[in-house]
């Protein structure tokens, strides 16, 4: 007989019919769905196509009538067998139906839960083992387990045999970890399941059988899949069910979405359920990181909320640039900003490329030029400057923390000039890049080698490597796979297995004459052996490109050269990306991927198309830093100006306006003392010497510290501290550095009241220096009336430039 047909009604709320509208068609992935033994589930997604060619997920709003008596329709279209047969389910909403052919086999043979498979794959669901619960390395009252389940061997004894397996029965209602996971007895993390919940039931049957341990021949993980993908949807449907499919060894396949973890990489845009359930609050882009056991896998979902009556302003592109970044705004629905004043783009320039004011003379020359290249001239001009490759070696000391705590004074200034003088040179970044990898010899003599005394441990050397010149931060895989990421203990220390050979020796001290306390050079040399072992396995690892594979290294050959070869080489998935990421973040305030050395799956770009063109176009010009830093900006998007208009006020994400940015300790130093006319002296250094041409922050400055200047200990952009506090505010006011330079005898404004030039005209030059525009009618008047009245008249233009160095636009790039 045919099976028994019943209907599985789900009353539609008004909210729920208007998402489902009128679709043209209904597609149901999988379209056909075969249960084999009592534990398999599928978990089906339903999608609505329009005829404005957009989808829509239907899945938690359908209709769902079937075989009843062959499988269970649970929320959300999910689907369980219940005993041996076929049928159809049928799926309607807003008029359409679907049908799915449903077949259920073998459903009384004998299926154990899979410790696992099922039980591990539940503990992750419920938060277990997580850092902050039992999965720290010292767990928590007494009871451990393997960080999100990396070690089930471990978490089998733990549950079984640990405290004499008082936590686990036979019978769910005794065992502890159902009864402080359930939240039926008082539990510090709270109740982790329900225990009517899928990874409750597993959780519940494994006890009742017996709590089996599972064959060392279980096959494995392959991949797991996660439909429907990458979707984009349109207001009103803010809502998409993800279904999660693993592949295992053998070559079977499983459906396990109420089993997998489910994390989105921005909260604030769009939440995801414990069941795969992604409802967005807001318009934006999310990658949702979807984790079953070891195996992780991102999808990327972009809502759209079109504004009523938008109408895109086709404002014009100046190179490719422009293109991806214009390409997203008006898919987003948001207008750029106007292009900056010339007097707020020469100003924003030379800082950006520089790290200085331009002169009130500079800024006259450009105001005065009615050429309508005199932008593209003016970059071209930045870049080949001297001050240009000062200000970015200083970027790139930073994060390879150059100081001479650890290459000593004499290490530092040599590894200052080297990278400065590669960078004037116009090397290309894989040349810079190849040397620091590859360097060997006296550190004094040979700078690049410093890169070898900086870090002297291969796990050291790798973690900064990775980060420095891959954007990749793999420190966490050092005591455990990534968490979050696909980087995992065997690409940890395979990558540490580059270093392994590297050795320092210092330089003897000799001669008669010779002070022992005086710091020597160190001598990069390679060794004949050494490895890295794998701190788990015991395993010697061999080189690895991480994510990738191994590398087979010539014996004898140092292995430096084909990891540096492999950096550097056009098709490295990193390399170009991270250094045109970074370039984009010194220019723009913000990565395309944010925080700007923090590159992963579940962290994406806001703008792929636009990393992906600047990084070809990095590697075909052979990583020519200028023609980057050029190319960017020349853009109408660096131009925009920082004004923002009622669609972008709120976006912090896909430049559409410029963003203000504190100048950084340096530049704001050099900027006080370009606008006095008063230098700053630094010990040790010869006079003259600018804060950005420093070669570390070990002078101590208290106003560049107060500022931010970092220490130059960690491989991160985010050491440099750039957020406002009281502090800054203080050293601003009453701090010996601003008011020694404005009451200085010999300032600029002792040359400007010495040269008889008129109240306007002292004031207009003040403001030329310092924010490149004259004043306006409300701040002139206000300032030539404070000196008029004034009985000492220097003392009344002394306090007109601490208020001048003291506004948000003077301290301020924007």
């Amino acid at each position: 007989m045919p099976p028994r047909i019943v209907v599985l009604l789900l009353v539609l709320a008004p909210a729920h019919r208007a998402i489902a509208a009128d679709p043209v068609e209904l597609l149901v992935t999988p379209s056909a769905v075969t249960l084999t033994g009592p534990r398999d589930v599928r978990q089906l997604v339903v999608t609505g196509k329009y005829a404005d060619g957009s989808v829509r997920d239907l899945t938690g709003t359908v209709e769902v009538s079937g075989a009843g008596d062959v499988v269970h329709v649970g929320d959300g279209a999910f689907l369980r067998g219940r005993k041996n047969g076929s049928g159809t389910v049928t799926v309607k909403a807003g008029g359409k139906s679907a049908a799915v052919a449903v077949t259920v086999a073998k459903f009384d043979d004998p299926a154990p839960v899979s410790f696992r498979r099922d039980v591990v794959a539940a503990l992750n669901v419920g938060g277990c083992n997580m850092g902050a619960c039992h999965g720290t390395p010292s767990g928590k009252n007494g009871f451990r387990l393997s960080l999100r389940g990396f070690d089930p061997a471990l978490d089998y004894v733990q549950l079984t045999r640990d405290q004499f397996g008082r936590r686990t029965s036979t019978d769910p209602n005794l065992a502890l970890l159902a009864l402080k996971g359930f939240g039926r007895v008082p539990h510090e993390g709270g109740a982790r399941l329900s225990a009517s919940s899928f990874p409750g039931e597993v959780l519940s049957a494994w006890l009742a059988e017996g709590m089996r341990n599972d064959a060392d021949t279980l096959p494995p993980v392959k991949a797991i899949e996660v439909l429907p993908g990458s979707r984009v949807l349109v207001s009103p449907a803010n809502r998409q069910q993800l279904a999660v499919v693993a592949t295992f060894a053998d070559g079977t396949a499983r459906d396990v979405t109420r089993l997998s973890c489910f994390s989105s990489s921005d909260p604030a845009v769009a939440d995801v359920t414990l069941s795969g359930t992604v409802e967005f609050k807001r318009a934006g882009e999310v990658a949702i990181l979807v984790r079953y056991l070891e195996t992780l896998q991102p999808v990327r979902l972009t809502y759209l909320e079109p504004r009523e009556g938008f109408v895109w302003s086709d404002p014009p592109e100046v190179n490719y640039v422009d293109t991806h970044v214009f390409a997203k705004l008006k898919r987003m629905t948001i207008l750029p900003s106007g292009v900056c004043t010339d007097g707020e783009f020469v100003r924003r320039a030379y800082l950006d490329a520089c790290g200085r004011l331009p002169t009130a003379d500079e800024t006259r020359a450009f105001l005065a030029d009615s050429d309508p290249k005199k932008r593209d001239r003016l970059v071209e001009k930045l870049v080949t400057r001297p001050e240009f490759a000062d200000f970015w070696a200083l970027k790139w000391a930073d994060v390879l923390r150059s100081t001479r705590k650890t290459i000593h004074a004499k290490g530092s200034y040599a590894f200052q000039h080297w990278l400065r003088d590669r960078l004037a040179s116009g090397a290309g970044m894989d040349a810079v890049v190849r040397e620091l990898l590859t360097a060997s010899g006296n550190t004094y003599t040979n700078p690049p080698a410093n890169y070898f005394r900086i870090a002297k441990d291969p796990q050291s050397l790798a973690e900064g490597t990775a980060q420095v010149f891959l954007g990749v931060r793999m420190s966490c895989a050092k005591c455990h796979n990534h968490p979050f990421e696909k980087w995992t203990q065997d690409d940890y220390y395979g990558f540490a297995a580059w270093f392994a050979r590297v050795r320092t020796r210092p330089v003897p001290v000799l001669g008669a004459k010779a002070d022992p306390k005086v710091p020597s050079a160190d001598v990069v040399v390679l060794a004949r052996d050494g490895e890295v072992t794998h701190p788990r396995s015991g395993k010697v690892m061999k080189p690895r490109y991480p994510g990738l594979t191994d590398a087979d290294v010539p014996a004898g050959s140092d292995r430096r050269t084909a990891l540096a070869d492999w950096v550097t080489e056009p098709g490295n998935p990193f390399f170009a990306k991270n250094v045109a990421n970074r370039v984009w973040f010194h220019l723009l305030g913000k990565g395309i991927v944010d925080p700007v050395d923090d590159f992963r799956d579940s962290n994406p770009s806001c703008n792929d198309e636009l990393l992906d063109a600047l990084a070809a176009d990095f590697a075909k010009s052979g990583y020519d830093l200028k023609k980057l830093v050029a190319t960017v900006m020349k853009s109408r998007t660096y131009q925009l100006s920082a004004a923002p208009n009622e669609t972008n006020a709120d976006d912090a994400k896909y430049f559409s306006h410029a963003q203000t940015k504190l100048l950084s300790a340096e530049q704001l130093l050099d900027a006080l003392c370009d606008v006095t006319g008063v230098p700053e002296k630094f010990a040790g250094v010869p006079a003259g010497t600018r804060a950005v041409q420093l070669p570390d922050g070990e002078v101590n400055h208290p106003f560049m510290r107060t500022f931010g200047q970092p220490a130059r200990e960690l491989s991160c952009e985010c050491e440099r501290e750039s957020d406002g506090n009281l502090a800054q505010a203080l050293q601003l006011i009453n701090g010996p550095t601003v008011n020694e330079k404005v009451r200085n005898p010999n300032n600029r404004l002792a040359g400007l009241l010495a040269g008889k030039q008129s109240d306007r005209e002292i004031l207009d030059e003040l403001y030329l220096s310092a924010v490149s525009r004259v004043p306006d009618a409300d701040e002139a008047k206000p300032a030539l009336a404070h000196v008029a009245r004034a009985k000492d008249r220097r003392k009344a233009w002394e306090d007109v430039l601490w208020a001048i160095l003291n506004t948000r636009e003077f301290l301020f790039r924007h």
